[in-house]
């Protein structure tokens, strides 16, 4: 049997950062492998996820802090909820490594796979260029599958970087059609572009993964991430018109007084299981997007307005124009309520979600033989 090491982000506080990283290892045990994640977790990625943190100055910071103090207790546990599933969950390696330099001693492995989030952004804070496989110097075969640039435009330093890095890939992959596209301008190895790990690994393994929800009314699941584009301006009037309760996967001072639950301390199983049973999710996340168009769930999926955002919605983008839901984009005016509740566009959809996890599942069964 073939060892596997997989290198991505997979030790963020992040929903969609675990999950992926669950999807694309689960998918490489499924074919035989014996497939590990690379533990990295370097100290950018440590001080990011800090249980306790605010933001501001002055009164705002005032504010700020007592919010956080209030979320403390739900912060720790989703915490804790993290670091189980981090350490229990994914086939991590013994070693846990806390920077790029110390992987020169993870050779272990016949294959080398570094995997998709925003592992190829330069601009990200726990950036390394270990995720592009620099530090094989053992012959190993490198795969990537999926990484993802996170933006279409960078600095001509940033693209310089990037070109000289590709030199180190064997097989390379982008999740996105803007990346696939600026990374064939800088290599002359074939660029595919494949889907997201949490759609590889398809709707009834992550049916299976869910935790059944405790919610007996129809909600709104509402999933927003503060570095992405879009607010939350749409969703009193979403829960007017549909009389659904929200459930809030985020905390959100803005939120106060306004009678949502929240469920910030989900666990990643509880994260899917709400998505799949949401009666209608509002997010402006990628991921969100993803597991709301795998269970057909109701969406309406918030992007930047042209003049104010810059290239970081171009994943939400890419994926719903390739499905042909692009139509589930929204700036600054929703559809009608019937339209939005509507699933009749997921026929469509579901077939061509179908045709990309087979053609990417062909990438990877292709590179990693």
């Amino acid at each position: 049997m073939k060892k596997v090491g997989m290198l991505t982000f997979h030790a963020s506080h992040n929903y969609g950062s675990v999950l992926q990283a669950y999807a694309l290892s689960k998918k490489l045990i499924d074919m035989g492998y014996d497939a590990k994640i690379i533990n990295l977790r370097n100290k950018a990625q440590r001080d990011a996820y800090k249980v306790f943190k605010t933001k501001g100055v002055g009164l705002k910071k005032v504010f700020h802090t007592a919010f956080a103090v209030i979320n403390l207790p739900k912060a720790y546990n989703r915490a804790k909820g993290f670091e189980r599933f981090i350490n229990n969950v994914l086939p991590i390696t013994n070693e846990c490594y806390l920077s790029g330099k110390e992987l020169e001693n993870a050779t272990d492995f016949d294959i080398y796979v570094c995997g998709s989030d925003q592992v190829w952004n330069p601009a990200c804070q726990d950036f390394e260029s270990a995720y592009y496989l620099d530090f094989v110097k053992n012959g190993s075969k490198r795969v990537a599958y999926a990484p993802s640039l996170g933006k279409a435009e960078f600095s001509d330093e940033h693209k310089e970087l990037i070109k000289g890095l590709l030199d180190n890939i064997d097989f390379i992959s982008c999740r996105e059609s803007d990346g696939t596209k600026l990374l064939s301008e800088l290599t002359e190895k074939p660029v595919t572009q494949v889907c997201d790990p949490v759609i590889l690994l398809g709707k009834q393994k992550w049916e299976d993964f869910a935790k059944p929800v405790k919610y007996k009314k129809p909600y709104i699941l509402t999933y927003f991430l503060e570095n992405n584009h879009g607010d939350k301006k749409f969703l009193e009037i979403l829960q007017n018109k549909t009389g659904y309760q929200v459930i809030c996967l985020n905390e959100d001072i803005k939120d106060l007084g306004k009678g949502y639950k929240h469920k910030i301390d989900a666990t990643p199983e509880e994260f899917v299981g709400l998505f799949k049973n949401a009666a209608l999710v509002y997010t402006n996340s990628f991921h969100g997007t993803a597991f709301a168009t795998m269970f057909n769930r109701p969406l309406v999926t918030i992007i930047g307005k042209e003049n104010e955002s810059n290239n970081n919605d171009s994943r939400k983008i890419n994926y719903l124009n390739s499905i042909g839901l692009s139509h589930r984009l929204v700036t600054d005016k929703l559809p009608e309520i019937d339209e939005i509740l509507s699933t009749d566009d997921y026929k469509i959809a579901n077939e061509k979600i179908e045709e990309i996890r087979t053609s990417s599942n062909n990438y990877l069964t292709n590179s990693l033989n």
